[in-house]
């Protein structure tokens, strides 16, 4: 089996850590709205590389996380803004609420979608020792730094930094926006851990005062904890490369020191009418959506598979609508091969047969 890895940027030959074994780790999606289509291609994919994987006789063991606390980008981060506190309050729900009512709702649209349910499903929340502890382990080893109440991580002192998605180090000045930080030795540097804001929900205590962990923290501790310091397979959204998965990356081979995935997996973008499919432009559709103008959830599967994963695949209704016709006929097919030689009882026949 040949797989493109993003890290080496080329097709390799699939050899596990410990055959049969395979362990997948996925980034899952943050609980504080409906993930839309686009989220939902990227926990496809992760699926028929599981499913593809059984049929060669692997046993997949596989990790997909809940992200119930400080996901944010790194400028929302400095001023201490969450998406699971924002939603929460909106709602007039508590935070624990809010994500508990996504996660179910997320849950059923993957059942719609015969996604296989992860054999496991840890959330963010419940892993906050594990965070401190991977802080605690970068900050013994030089590479992360206290100032101001938060802990950075030091992007300067991890030799590999820009490895995966190829936005090296040196021109990350001019190539990414990033606010102002007084704290930071240097604008890349991300915060590992932040201190809490008065009267903010979601905090914690830790060696460094009240505070919550950044988005990062959360999958290196939640995978190294769960799949170990190697594990095989990393699956994200092409979205996912920069900053998320080099930034995991980063902190977690800095915290072991060598490499810890083999096999990076990444999709590529869904777009809606020609546009990226977004919340910030409009067209973020969802299960529900769909099934609200009379689709069957699997005929956004079927049109998945029309379209290689690393490919931009541009959704539209009526490409949906001919996709759903492509399913009415395989299902027929399907049927009429099944049937086929079975000899049904007669009209007359006992109800036993």
């Amino acid at each position: 089996m040949l797989i493109f890895n993003t890290l080496t940027r080329r097709k390799e030959s699939f050899e596990p850590l410990d055959p049969p074994r395979v362990t997948l780790y996925s980034c899952g999606p943050t609980v504080y709205r409906d993930v839309h289509l686009g989220n939902l291609r990227s926990f496809l994919l992760a699926d028929w590389l599981k499913r593809v994987l059984s049929f060669l006789g692997y046993q997949v063991f596989h990790v997909k996380n809940i992200t119930d606390v400080g996901h944010m980008r790194q400028e929302l981060l400095d001023r201490g803004e969450d998406k699971v506190i924002a939603a929460a309050r909106r709602a007039g729900m508590s935070s624990r609420q809010i994500a508990d009512h996504y996660t179910k709702a997320f849950l059923e649209d993957e059942a719609r979608l015969n996604i296989l349910p992860a054999d496991l499903l840890p959330r963010a929340a419940a892993h906050i020792p594990q965070c401190i502890q991977l802080v605690e382990r970068l900050l013994e080893k030089g590479h992360a730094y206290l100032a101001g109440g938060n802990v950075y991580f030091d992007v300067r002192s991890f030799q590999g930094y820009g490895k995966l998605s190829g936005n090296l180090l040196p021109g990350l000045l001019q190539a990414v926006r990033v606010e102002t930080d007084p704290h930071k030795r240097n604008p890349q540097d991300f915060t590992l851990w932040k201190a809490a804001e008065p009267g903010r929900e979601l905090k914690w205590p830790s060696p460094w005062g009240e505070g919550f962990p950044g988005w990062h923290i959360e999958c290196s501790a939640m995978s190294l904890g769960y799949l170990g310091e190697r594990f095989d397979i990393h699956t994200g959204g092409v979205d996912n490369i920069f900053p998320h998965h080099e930034d995991e990356l980063a902190q977690s081979e800095a915290a072991v020191g060598h490499e810890v995935v083999s096999y990076w997996v990444h999709g590529q973008h869904l777009l809606a009418d020609g546009v990226k499919m977004a919340k910030s432009t409009g067209n973020d559709y969802t299960i529900r959506d769909l099934e609200h103008r009379g689709f069957d959830p699997m005929a956004f599967r079927y049109l998945c598979l029309t379209v290689h994963y690393r490919s931009r695949l541009n959704f539209t209704f009526g490409a949906l609508k001919a996709a759903q016709r492509g399913l009415s006929h395989l299902r027929r097919h399907a049927e009429e091969e099944i049937w086929k030689g079975v000899e049904l009882p007669s009209r007359g026949a006992g109800r036993e047969w």
